[in-house]
């Protein structure tokens, strides 16, 4: 078959439609430290959602928003909730949520597929861009959920079928990042539907996995060095690296490791890397995500001659999801990236070759 389509993570965007996204978005995390959330909106009563402003997850340093838009009418305890992203459905089904209804079902359950197994009576919405609006008249249900990069335009229409609450998903750097948000959802959401202490269940897992990654790389003399996460494109010969708002970068920037090509921009997802900016560093240790192990450019002889392949100081993660996911993608993913690690050779000092 060759190299697969070029899906740089199975909810990755172009540049243009985050453009428009984050322009309709009003122009426009650790993970553990979320888990305190949950703990502060259980005790807080009746106060279910924080109003559209800033939550700071003291472990990256950041501050930004949570909610993007939400109606004055939430649930105090939502049952029949219906999801119109992929990032939204993983929360919910983390929290053991079955929803009603949820957009980009096949795709979940072919891409994400964490807990798959609860959607199996959960009804098709159609595509995150354009949910089935008639469906959900009739589905009626008392909540749904989305993210402002897809959904904010259609707030309005949105909460005049059911309560909305529309979480800040953005590539704006200073706003949460793709750990953060996703740890910000879950505890949200756990609290929303009572389920808080599976929420902190699963954000001090998450916590562990990172905890122990950090440690993988620490043991292999890594630490400090370049340790970077691409997706090749095989045909064209070049490499692409992710937002530093996207969920792999973010993990990476909690590993205490470096990254010459960091991508800080409110507009691009991605950022492609040629094979010259690849041989000029003697120290790379580079991992491919997307289970690209089979592609071309792995055995020809270009890819064979660079640093990085000759130190062997590459490996393929497996997972096709990257670019956005909640605390149990976090985990998976740092799994994985343990997992190549370890069976890496120990780092050696090198000197960078010259450009």
């Amino acid at each position: 078959m060759g190299e697969r389509p070029t899906r740089p993570g199975r909810r990755a965007l172009c540049a243009a439609g985050w453009r428009a996204g984050c322009a309709a978005a009003l122009g426009v995390t650790p993970a553990w430290v979320a888990a305190q959330a949950v703990g502060a909106a259980a005790a807080a009563g009746p106060v279910l959602v924080p109003s559209p402003g800033t939550v700071r997850a003291p472990g990256a340093g950041q501050t930004g928003p949570v909610i993007a838009r939400q109606s004055a009418d939430l649930p105090a305890r939502a049952r029949r909730i219906v999801s119109l992203d992929d990032l939204s459905t993983e929360i919910l089904m983390s929290l053991g949520v079955a929803p009603l209804a949820a957009a980009n079902l096949d795709s979940y359950r072919r891409y994400v597929d964490l807990h798959a197994d609860l959607l199996k009576d959960s009804q098709p919405l159609g595509s995150p861009q354009q949910p089935d609006l008639e469906a959900l008249v009739r589905l009626q249900p008392d909540l749904i959920v989305g993210v402002s990069y897809l959904h904010l335009p259609l707030f309005d229409r949105l909460q005049r079928i059911a309560p909305t609450l529309l979480f800040q998903v953005s590539l704006a750097p200073g706003s949460l990042d793709g750990v953060d948000i996703g740890a910000a959802m879950l505890a949200t959401l756990g609290n929303m539907t009572g389920r808080q202490d599976i929420a902190r269940r699963m954000l001090a897992s998450s916590a562990r996995a990172v905890s122990q990654t950090r440690a993988a790389i620490a043991s292999k003399g890594l630490a400090g060095t370049p340790v970077v996460p691409f997706y090749p494109l095989s045909r064209e010969g070049t490499f692409i690296v992710s937002n530093d708002q996207s969920m792999i970068a973010a993990l990476m920037n909690r590993l205490d490791v470096a990254n010459p090509w960091r991508l800080a921009s409110g507009h691009a997802l991605h950022r492609r890397i040629g094979v010259r900016e690849i041989a000029g560093r003697n120290d790379l240790t580079a991992l491919f995500v997307g289970g690209q192990e089979g592609a071309p450019l792995f055995k020809t002889p270009l890819w064979q001659a660079l640093p990085v392949a000759r130190a062997g100081r590459y490996a393929f993660l497996p997972s096709p999801y990257w670019t956005f996911g909640g605390p149990t993608s976090v985990e998976r993913l740092a799994g994985q990236v343990a997992d190549a690690v370890r069976a890496m050779s120990a780092a050696k000092p090198s000197m960078q070759v010259p450009g």
